[in-house]
């Protein structure tokens, strides 16, 4: 059977898949990511890209992306992260999300919220930390990003959380720093997704 293909670039008024739609929607997700670094008075251009995510309150919606992003490239992970599965897909080709490109993108499942709107949730950062866990990662972030705490606090449509997802099996510590502005948010970890799930199946 050959395999079904998306164009990121075309977007075709009578095209209703969710893909599509998504497509439809980077440009103006991308737009509010530089909007929320611009608020934060950083600069992520030199940073890795690892991932971008994708929210939905829905499961039909859910059950028909993870259908077609299995299409586009590989699931590489089912994990059950606080009580409900997210999947990890490696597209095939890259995604690219204003001046970055990755090939990842998280689809958690549904939980108990609602968002007005189904799409595009966060993107990831690879941060490089002297030590992997939060207190390494805040200190990161200080270095590269002199301010940003002192500059979130000050802008108060912004919230900033920092968490811990763990996932039974893997190897490698998974602090998380989020600033939220809006619906979108940017994230940043220490270690891409690629080696975390890799660490799930070492012995």
């Amino acid at each position: 059977m050959k395999r079904a293909t998306f164009n990121l670039q075309e977007v075709t008024m009578h095209d209703a898949t969710n893909l599509t739609t998504l497509m439809r929607d980077k440009a103006a997700f991308a737009d509010k990511i530089n909007q929320l670094l611009d608020l934060l008075a950083i600069d992520c251009a030199e940073l890795t890209l690892d991932h971008v995510a994708i929210r939905t309150h829905d499961i039909a919606v859910t059950e028909s992306l993870a259908s077609e992003l299995a299409s586009q490239g590989k699931l590489c992970s089912e994990a059950i992260v606080n009580g409900r599965p997210i999947h990890i897909y490696a597209l095939d080709r890259a995604l690219t999300i204003g001046q970055w490109q990755t090939h990842w993108v998280e689809l958690p499942f549904p939980n108990h919220k609602r968002y007005p709107r189904q799409s595009w949730e966060h993107v990831e950062f690879v941060l490089p930390c002297a030590t992997a866990d939060m207190a390494g990662l805040k200190q990161a972030l200080k270095r590269v990003f002199p301010g940003i705490f002192a500059r979130a606090e000050q802008q108060h449509t912004i919230t900033v959380k920092c968490s811990e997802p763990c996932v039974k099996g893997e190897r490698l510590p998974n602090p998380t720093i989020a600033f939220k502005y809006q619906d979108v948010c940017v994230k940043f970890h220490p270690f891409p997704l690629a080696e975390i799930i890799a660490s799930e199946a070492s012995d």
